[in-house]
């Protein structure tokens, strides 16, 4: 009878300290892009494609507070060493500078400084070691550099041919290196904006990348599934910790406890040791995408985000591999079935907006009530002139143009991203399934 009760014990045991060991923060009303630490400031930044990014204290995870600016998904956020400036970026193209001392007092407007120049949309920013300079990787094929004294552009590197998907300064600032789409890191002098050499040629293409110049260390993930580092001055050895499989969307480098991390759009997380390539951990975290990662408060928490719409902290000290959150349902990968009508909503639609009767932090006003409704009129949603002065009902007929057509001929002036369903059945099944979830209850 003992030992039965001792085995229900450890158990039990072990079951709270998984629950222990992983918590989910909820602020945003769409996925998460980026995320961003302060060590010094002990604040945690998520951006979304819901248009905002939230502020958080890393230690307790309250959150702070909600910057409102951008006009897109906002796909990354860095601060600045000096701690003056966080800077976010996203689909519309555009930089935002946001004033830190003003991130924990709610009560204070945080108004942003703008840095406009890029065609396409910024997928990575970094500052330099010395706060004086800010390089944004933008998918039209160059990297800005920024002046922060001036907030004006210095200089765009061009050269790339595709993509530019992130960009880092050498720890002297004598350098930057970029990686992009064609499968390239490329290295460039920054006071000239010349181009030196390409440092990586990985054949496919390089989805993320991460210096770290006190462990001389240039860690990277393509498309290919590579998990690779090298030594910066090519002294060391080249690690490469795995190749194939599902493409890499993550990596960090933590300096302090020589830890380098991967994330892959299967969910996979590797922890390994930075300068020898020993693997810590190997596991599965979520269902989905990793899009983020971020080791915080004295790299005793892994933070990671990705398809939906929660911040996941893991414990790392007293390490469980997290089985019950690999398995957890999560929107984009529900354990239950459903019907082709729900699963049209879920990829189509869930992003963006809700069911429910408010339209709250979400990036599209919400679809309760939309049957009978006129474009533009649901009142905690601000829409464009061109939306509100639409004479448009939605309805079946109305709804099925919209993704035959596609919203840039329907709802020209809108700011739903241009996507059909090319399937009759689809678009039908889709309506079905709104008329029956967004009826008034």
């Amino acid at each position: 009878m003992r030992s039965v009760i001792l085995f229900f014990a450890l158990v039990a045991s072990l079951l709270f300290n998984v629950a222990a060991a992983f918590e989910r923060y909820t602020a945003h009303g769409g996925p998460i892009k980026g995320l961003a630490y302060s060590k010094g400031l002990g604040l945690l930044v998520s951006t979304s494609f819901d248009y905002t990014a939230v502020v958080w204290d890393s230690s307790s995870m309250k959150e702070l507070k909600q910057l409102i600016g951008h006009n897109a998904a906002v796909n990354t956020a860095t601060f600045s060493p000096d701690g003056r400036w966080l800077a976010t970026a996203g689909d519309d193209n555009q930089i935002l500078l946001w004033d830190v001392s003003t991130l924990r007092d709610p009560s204070v407007t945080t108004t942003p400084l703008p840095l406009n120049g890029h065609t396409a949309k910024i997928i990575h920013l970094a500052f330099s070691n010395d706060s004086k300079f800010l390089a944004s990787s933008s998918w039209d094929r160059r990297v800005g550099i920024w002046d922060t004294t001036t907030l004006k552009i210095r200089q765009y590197l061009s050269g790339h041919q595709g993509p530019v998907n992130a960009a880092q300064f050498s720890g002297d600032g004598r350098y930057v290196y970029s990686g992009g789409a064609d499968g390239h890191i490329r290295l460039w002098k920054l006071a000239t904006g010349e181009y030196v050499r390409s440092v990586v040629k990985n054949g496919f293409g390089i989805n993320v990348m991460h210096l770290s110049p006190r462990l001389n260390v240039l860690a990277y993930g393509g498309s290919n599934g590579v998990m690779r580092s090298i030594t910066v001055h090519g002294d060391g050895p080249e690690i490469e910790l795995w190749n194939g499989g599902p493409p890499v969307l993550a990596v960090t480098i933590d300096a302090e406890t020589e830890k380098m991390i991967f994330a892959t759009s299967e969910g996979r997380v590797v922890i390994a040791d930075a300068l020898v390539g020993e693997i810590h951990h190997d596991f599965t975290a979520v269902k989905g995408p990793i899009w983020a990662m971020q080791l915080a408060n004295n790299a005793e928490d892994l933070f990671f985000a990705g398809l939906d719409d929660w911040v996941t902290k893991i414990a790392l000290n007293d390490f469980i591999v997290p089985h019950p959150l690999a398995e957890r349902e999560r929107r984009f990968h529900p354990d239950q079935p459903i019907d082709n009508g729900e699963k049209q909503f879920a990829r189509k639609c869930s992003v963006c907006h809700s069911l429910t009767a408010s339209s709250k932090r979400r990036a599209g006003p919400t679809l309760y009530g939309v049957f009978g409704r006129k474009v533009g009129a649901v009142e905690d949603y601000p829409y464009s002139k061109e939306l509100t002065e639409m004479d448009l009902v939605w309805s079946e007929e109305t709804i099925d143009l919209l993704f035959r057509d596609g919203p840039d001929v329907v709802t020209p002036g809108s700011k739903m991203p241009v996507q059909r369903i090319k399937g009759e059945q689809d678009r039908a099944d889709l309506i079905s399934y709104l008329k029956r979830a967004t009826a008034p209850q």
